[in-house]
């Protein structure tokens, strides 16, 4: 990351402070060090096959009954949806910020975005592929969710703070927004008006939010195709289309802006 000079210090600003010398490696590699976490948590489920989501219907009957498919079915809809609307919270945050942005080596930004989703929290990204890996985790062993869990949540916690360090020595006005909007919840009331925030970044750009989150929308298809059909070769062909549509989606749905919200 380049060097920035400090901001002069005022009254209620107080100075970003230096980040780790570690932080900057770390926030570029941050999508390999996630699917790290992932591929570790898959080895895991492979030598302990056996899902929370088991577990807990387990648990409620006592035990006593075997698994059918309509429980199968029943079991997986909560970690699905879930996964859903965490995907829609990601695709409103990258059709208002653009993948450019998204998807940089350091936190930059043109302007300071405070339209969109983003009036209601400060970071809807980290808050969608937090809801994903919870999904993730009830669909995983216990040793594969504790690996998700312990290391994935905080590991995104880092980079929000990261990120926001960044921005409070490149945007002056970042700390007021900081103080007005929450982090990763949002606040109903002051400014946020939540449907509205959250629907129309996907109904302007949504073909830009899907090609950002192509590998996302893939899983999610690929997991829609193992709920219906517990096949591995089903979730992988599902996977595969649902990742070449979400990749070629600016083509078939036209952008109505190509600048940030």
């Amino acid at each position: 990351m380049p060097t920035i000079p400090e901001p002069d210090p005022r009254p209620g600003h107080p100075a970003p402070r230096r980040p780790f010398f570690f932080a900057p490696w770390a926030y570029r590699a941050r999508v390999p060090i996630l699917l790290g976490f992932f591929a570790l948590a898959m080895a895991e489920n492979s030598r302990h096959p056996f899902p929370l989501w088991a577990g807990i219907l387990r648990t409620i009957d006592g035990g006593t009954r075997e698994i059918t498919e309509g429980m199968r079915h029943l079991a997986l809809l909560p970690p699905l949806g879930l996964y859903g609307i965490a995907l829609l919270v990601r695709l409103s945050a990258t059709a208002t910020l653009g993948s450019e942005t998204v998807w940089s080596a350091a936190p930059r930004t043109a302007h300071l975005v405070k339209g969109g989703i983003f009036s209601c929290v400060r970071h809807p990204l980290y808050a969608g592929s937090a809801g994903m890996i919870l999904s993730l985790s009830l669909m995983s062993s216990a040793e594969g969710a504790a690996i998700l869990v312990g290391g994935g949540i905080p590991f995104l916690v880092f980079l929000a703070r990261h990120e926001e360090e960044g921005l409070l020595r490149t945007t002056p006005e970042y700390a007021d927004y900081r103080r007005r909007v929450p982090s990763f919840f949002p606040s109903f009331g002051r400014g946020c008006r939540f449907r509205n925030s959250f629907s129309i970044p996907l109904r302007k750009n949504l073909g830009r939010g899907l090609r950002s989150e192509a590998l996302n929308v893939g899983l999610m298809g690929g997991f829609l195709a193992f709920w219906a059909t517990p096949g591995i070769s089903f979730f992988w062909i599902a996977f595969l289309l649902a990742t070449a549509l979400a990749l070629t989606a600016p083509v078939w749905i036209p952008e109505q802006s190509k600048e940030p919200l």
